[in-house]
C-alpha cells in the first residue's frame, strides 16, 4: 500500500445543507451554495466558534472571552447581539425551536447560543472521528482498518485549522487537531517503516513536515530509510536540514536520538531492503553502501 496517490486526492465532502471547512482556507456553504460574505464584523468568528462546539451551549461569557478578549463589557453592550443577527441572516439560521422551521438553528438557550443543524458536514468532525476509529483498530489489532481510516483522516487535513487567524481560541483548536494529525502520520509511518515501503515513509515524511518542521522523529525515520536504501549521502542531507532548521527555529540542537540515527547509517550498522517487489521487510544487517 502507497500513501503517495491519496495524498494528492482529498476528497470532497458528501452532500449536506450547511458544510463547512476549517482546514486550510475556511469555506462555508448553504444549501449548495458558498457563502462569499458575513454581515457585521464578528458574524464569522462567531459561526465558527459556533460549529467548533455544535450542538453545545456556549454561554455569553464564553463568547466574550473568546471574541473579544480585550473589550470591556456593559450590560447595554449589543456587540454579541448583533454579531448574532449578522450571522442568522447570513446563514438563514431561523429562532425556530429544533425540529421546525430553518435546517440552520442559531438559538439563545440557558444565557447563551447554541448552533444547530439537522443536515451538516464539517471536516474537522469528520477528521476526529476517522483518527478515534483508526486508533481504535489499532488498539484491537486490524492494521488494515485502522490504515484505511487514518489515511482517510489525513487526506482532510490540507492546511491547519483557520489558517491566517491567530485568536487565542484558535491557536487552541489548530494544536489539537495538528497533534491529531501527527499521531496518525506516526502510526502510519511506523506501519509502512515495518512492510519496508520506503516510498510511503517519504510521503508521510514529508506531510509530517509540512506540519510540523521540528518533528524529530520523522527526520530519524528519513534518516533510517535512506540508509536502508544505501544512500548515506541523503542521510545526511536530511540530518542537515534538521539541524538547520532546530537551530535558526528554537536554537537547539539535534537530539541524541536524531544523531544516533545518523550515525548508525554512516557505519554501517543497521538494516537493509531485500531486494524484490516493493512492500519487502527490510532485514538485519549492515546497509548497503
Amino acid at each position: 500500500m502507497s500513501l503517495t496517490p491519496m495524498l494528492a486526492n482529498v476528497p470532497d465532502a458528501p452532500p449536506a445543507y450547511l458544510s463547512v471547512c476549517f482546514f486550510g482556507r475556511f469555506a462555508t456553504s448553504v444549501g449548495g451554495i458558498p457563502v462569499e460574505r458575513w454581515r457585521a464584523g464578528k458574524s464569522r468568528s462567531l459561526f465558527q466558534y459556533l460549529m467548533l462546539h455544535r450542538k453545545r451551549v456556549m454561554t455569553r461569557d464564553q463568547l466574550r472571552d473568546a471574541l473579544w478578549p480585550e473589550a470591556e463589557w456593559r450590560a447595554s453592550s449589543s456587540s454579541l447581539k448583533v454579531a448574532c443577527c449578522g450571522a442568522r441572516s447570513t446563514l438563514g439560521a431561523g429562532k425556530q425551536p429544533e425540529g421546525a422551521g430553518s435546517p440552520i438553528r442559531l438559538l439563545h438557550r440557558d444565557g447563551g447560543y447554541l448552533l444547530d443543524a439537522d443536515d451538516a458536514w464539517c471536516d474537522i468532525e469528520e477528521f476526529r472521528d476517522r483518527v478515534h476509529e483508526g486508533m481504535q483498530h489499532r488498539s484491537h489489532g486490524r492494521p488494515d482498518q485502522a490504515a484505511e481510516s487514518l489515511e482517510r483522516a489525513i487526506a482532510l487535513y490540507h492546511g491547519d485549522f483557520l489558517a491566517g487567524q491567530d485568536e487565542d481560541w484558535i491557536a487552541e483548536a489548530r494544536e489539537y487537531y495538528r497533534s491529531l494529525a501527527l499521531g496518525a502520520l506516526d502510526v502510519l509511518r511506523t506501519s509502512a517503516m515495518d512492510r519496508g515501503d520506503a516510498d510511503t515513509v517519504v510521503a508521510l515524511g514529508q506531510r509530517t513536515l509540512q506540519i510540523d518542521a521540528l518533528h524529530e522523529p520523522t527526520y530519524q525515520a528519513l534518516i533510517r530509510v535512506a540508509g536502508l536504501l544505501g544512500q548515506p549521502e541523503q542521510a545526511l542531507r536530511w540530518y542537515q536540514l534538521c539541524e538547520r532548521r532546530l537551530r535558526r527555529l528554537i536554537g537547539v540542537e539535534p537530539s541524541a536520538d536524531t544523531r544516533g540515527a545518523l550515525q548508525q547509517v554512516l557505519t554501517g550498522r543497521g538494516r537493509s531492503f531485500v531486494s524484490g517487489p516493493r512492500g519487502a521487510r527490510p532485514v538485519e544487517g549492515r546497509a548497503r553502501a
